[in-house]
């Protein structure tokens, strides 16, 4: 008996014990910027909090790649797998979510007039024609540094 209340009391040590660290480990992770973005440190991402659109594939595209947010204009749209991580990101709760569905940069292989998107109702992953409505989220490497511009004269 006292054997299975030690090995009970192990367990649930154990088990607070995880409870603690994923919390923290969460808190590490997903990072409220305070300044319209949520960095994602499990991947290194830093992610719009504020939905855009809808709006076309190319607009998307023009929309995200023309992004100034933060001190930082070197957002792009994601690609499918970036997105779909998101959708499975703990992160994902941290940002502003307009359902269903967001665009990806990612082009169908078999049909160029289609890009691929990702339902955020339920993780599905679609393609369809660039022509269609969809939101925007824009992403950018969480550690890179604002870029300068160099002037060279030759």
């Amino acid at each position: 008996m006292k054997k299975l209340y030690a090995v009970a009391t192990m367990a649930f040590v154990l088990c607070l014990t995880g409870l603690v660290l994923s919390g923290t480990a969460f808190a590490d992770r997903c990072v409220d910027n305070g300044d319209g973005t949520v960095t994602d440190n499990g991947t290194g991402l830093m992610w719009q909090k504020a939905t855009a659109g809808p709006m076309n594939w190319d607009a998307a595209m023009s929309y995200a790649s023309g992004l100034s947010l933060a001190g930082h204009s070197d957002w792009w749209l994601p690609g499918r797998d970036r997105l779909e991580e998101l959708y499975y990101s703990p992160c994902k709760g941290m940002i502003e979510l307009s359902f269903p569905a967001y665009w990806s940069s990612t082009t169908n292989a078999n049909n160029t007039n289609n890009a691929w998107h990702v339902n955020f109702n339920n993780g599905n992953v679609n393609n369809n024609n660039k022509s269609n409505s969809y939101y925007v989220r824009a992403v950018r490497n969480a550690h890179s540094k604002p870029r300068s511009r160099v002037i060279r004269k030759f």
